[in-house]
């Protein structure tokens, strides 16, 4: 594309050459001389259009917008300087096209080539350690940055697990560690805490059919914030007291529910919820073995121990209520029971190793 604007340009810059040539003639009139020059000047501006033209399209396209600014500082650089403007460009683009500018070393990153044999670094979906590494990292890493990276580890742990390590790096003494133990538990509860706020603000506009699964899901999420260890004192009896009161709804529902039962619709308390309890009641095993878990968190031993029964009735398997009864049977001293009832289990059940290792001791 530039050629041929290059082949016209030079043609006319030797054509207005040869016409200066001609007018410095002393055989040419002082009237032809001047037209002479008129046409060298002409031709040389050609010359300077066709030349610009050119050397425009060789340069990179950011040097050529705006291509009406560019073109014609070309033009007249070449105009001016007839024959060292046109040298000049073509020596600046050749030498910048031959020599490109080198780029800043920042730009560039230097790799070591890596000695054999090289793996690269597994990156794994979840964190390769366990509950006890990373508890012993918290306690005894030297570096912060181990420490943080432990901590955040932990979100993809159960809350209930990671709450120890929480516990732990509260007491960091650097600030970030700290900062972020305290932020990923209250972020645990809080979800929790909001969930519950929103359930029990829409209760009363729930309809009666769904009311009862209602209580039931209030009572799951405030047993969730105890079993995980995100309430401690106080707080912990508020949940219990609250998680026990919608069961107890709950319960109480299906007692009314049940035939027969139409003149105890009064008021149904804790004992009278467990000695009332129906066919229908014990239908309702899985509600039974929540309240018997609330209970017996609650101190509440006796009606634990009944509500584990009637869970038991009520077709919960027996392997999921032998490690509560054996709870029971330790905080009331009975020994003997308790080795009865691990001696029973045939599986680790949700506690997992902690169970494994109790009943491995009781049955020595």
């Amino acid at each position: 594309m530039y050629r041929p604007s290059m082949r016209w340009g030079v043609a006319a810059e030797v054509l207005a050459d040869l016409l200066l040539w001609l007018s410095a003639s002393d055989w040419i009139a002082a009237w032809a001389a001047n037209w002479i020059v008129l046409a060298a000047v002409l031709s040389h501006s050609v010359s300077s259009y066709f030349l610009a033209r050119g050397f425009w399209q060789l340069l990179p396209r950011r040097y050529k917008l705006p291509a009406r600014r560019s073109l014609s500082f070309l033009v007249a650089f070449i105009w001016i300087l007839p024959v060292l403007g046109a040298l000049g460009i073509l020596w600046s683009i050749t030498s910048a096209l031959q020599r490109p500018r080198s780029r800043s070393s920042h730009n560039v990153k230097i790799v070591a080539l890596p000695e054999l044999p090289f793996s690269p670094p597994v990156i794994f979906p979840t964190p390769p350690y366990s509950q006890g590494a990373l508890r012993q990292i918290v306690h005894f890493a030297g570096r912060p940055l181990k420490r943080l990276k432990a901590v955040m580890a932990t979100r993809h742990m159960a809350p209930r697990e990671a709450m120890t390590i929480w516990s732990k790096a509260t007491c960091d003494p650097v600030d970030d560690v700290r900062l972020l133990a305290y932020a990923m538990r209250d972020s645990s509860e809080k979800n929790l805490t909001n969930h519950i706020l929103v359930l029990t603000e829409g209760l009363p506009d729930v309809p009666v059919r769904m009311r009862n699964a209602c209580h039931k899901a209030i009572a799951a999420l405030c047993w969730e914030l105890v079993y995980h260890r995100l309430a401690q004192g106080a707080v912990k009896q508020h949940w219990l007291q609250t998680a026990r009161r919608h069961m107890e709804a709950v319960l109480a529902e299906a007692v009314l529910a049940s035939p027969g039962d139409e003149s105890s619709a009064g008021g149904a308390t804790v004992p009278d919820v467990a000695d009332k309890a129906g066919a229908s009641v014990m239908s309702d095993a899985d509600s039974w073995l929540l309240y018997g878990r609330i209970l017996l968190e609650s101190g509440d031993l006796a009606l634990a121990g009944e509500a584990f029964a009637n869970a038991r009735a009520g077709g919960t398997d027996e392997q999921k209520i032998l490690p509560w009864l054996a709870e029971i049977a330790f905080s009331e001293r009975r020994f003997s029971e308790v080795k009865v009832y691990l001696s029973a289990l045939t599986r680790s059940g949700e506690r997992g190793h902690e169970l494994a290792l109790v009943r491995a001791w009781w049955n020595k």
